[in-house]
Protein backbone atom coordinates (compact mmCIF):
# COMPACT_ATOMS: atom_id res chain seq x y z
CA UNK A 1 0.00 0.00 0.00
CA UNK A 2 2.96 2.39 1.06
CA UNK A 3 4.54 2.00 -2.64
CA UNK A 4 0.32 2.81 -4.56
CA UNK A 5 0.98 5.76 -2.29
CA UNK A 6 3.89 6.88 -3.43
CA UNK A 7 3.24 6.34 -6.79
CA UNK A 8 0.05 8.78 -6.42
CA UNK A 9 1.61 11.13 -5.07
CA UNK A 10 4.59 11.41 -7.51
CA UNK A 11 1.82 11.29 -10.47
CA UNK A 12 0.39 14.63 -8.72
CA UNK A 13 3.16 16.01 -7.90
CA UNK A 14 4.87 15.56 -11.30
CA UNK A 15 6.81 18.69 -11.44
CA UNK A 16 9.11 17.42 -8.68
CA UNK A 17 10.68 14.69 -10.07
CA UNK A 18 13.06 14.60 -6.57
CA UNK A 19 10.07 13.49 -4.53
CA UNK A 20 10.01 9.84 -4.70
CA UNK A 21 13.51 9.55 -3.09
CA UNK A 22 12.84 12.39 -0.38
CA UNK A 23 9.49 9.76 0.67
CA UNK A 24 9.63 7.46 3.73
CA UNK A 25 6.69 6.50 5.78
CA UNK A 26 6.93 9.43 8.06
CA UNK A 27 6.74 12.06 5.82
CA UNK A 28 3.82 14.43 6.37
CA UNK A 29 1.58 14.48 3.81
CA UNK A 30 0.79 18.59 4.26
CA UNK A 31 4.32 20.01 5.36
CA UNK A 32 6.89 18.08 3.65
CA UNK A 33 4.66 16.84 0.75
CA UNK A 34 2.82 20.48 -0.27
CA UNK A 35 -0.64 19.45 -1.67
CA UNK A 36 -2.54 22.10 -2.75
CA UNK A 37 -6.48 21.84 -1.87
CA UNK A 38 -6.98 20.79 -5.34
CA UNK A 39 -3.71 18.65 -5.33
CA UNK A 40 -5.61 16.72 -1.96
CA UNK A 41 -8.42 16.52 -3.85
CA UNK A 42 -7.02 14.02 -6.70
CA UNK A 43 -4.71 12.69 -3.98
CA UNK A 44 -8.37 10.97 -2.07
CA UNK A 45 -10.28 10.53 -4.97
CA UNK A 46 -6.55 8.70 -6.83
CA UNK A 47 -6.19 6.76 -2.96
CA UNK A 48 -10.05 5.62 -3.19
CA UNK A 49 -10.00 4.39 -6.92
CA UNK A 50 -6.49 2.50 -7.33
CA UNK A 51 -6.48 1.28 -3.13
CA UNK A 52 -10.54 0.37 -3.97
CA UNK A 53 -11.35 1.94 -0.62
CA UNK A 54 -14.00 4.00 0.64
CA UNK A 55 -12.58 6.97 2.77
CA UNK A 56 -14.62 7.41 5.88
CA UNK A 57 -15.02 11.27 5.59
CA UNK A 58 -16.57 11.47 9.35
CA UNK A 59 -14.11 10.11 10.82
CA UNK A 60 -11.07 11.46 8.85
CA UNK A 61 -8.97 13.69 10.88
CA UNK A 62 -6.28 16.49 10.01
CA UNK A 63 -4.22 14.29 11.97
CA UNK A 64 -4.62 11.39 9.51
CA UNK A 65 -2.08 13.19 7.12
CA UNK A 66 0.79 13.56 10.08
CA UNK A 67 2.31 10.88 8.06
CA UNK A 68 2.58 8.04 4.97
CA UNK A 69 2.34 5.97 7.60
CA UNK A 70 -0.82 7.62 9.73
CA UNK A 71 -2.66 7.63 6.56
CA UNK A 72 -2.10 3.68 5.73
CA UNK A 73 -3.38 3.36 9.46
CA UNK A 74 -6.46 5.27 8.52
CA UNK A 75 -7.17 3.61 5.30
CA UNK A 76 -7.12 0.29 6.67
CA UNK A 77 -9.46 1.36 9.59
CA UNK A 78 -11.33 1.95 6.15
CA UNK A 79 -11.31 -1.10 4.51
CA UNK A 80 -12.37 -3.23 7.43
CA UNK A 81 -15.68 -1.55 7.62
CA UNK A 82 -17.84 -3.78 6.14
CA UNK A 83 -21.35 -1.06 5.76
CA UNK A 84 -22.15 0.22 2.62
CA UNK A 85 -21.02 3.42 1.48
CA UNK A 86 -24.58 4.25 0.65
CA UNK A 87 -26.82 3.10 3.37
CA UNK A 88 -29.96 4.71 2.31
CA UNK A 89 -29.56 3.03 -1.18
CA UNK A 90 -31.85 -0.13 -1.74
CA UNK A 91 -30.13 -3.08 -3.55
Amino acid sequence: MYDKIVDILCAIKEDQPELRHSLSPSTDLNNDIGLDSLQMIQFMLKVEEQLNVAIDYDQFDYEHLESIEAFISFLKSCQSQAQPQYEDVQQ
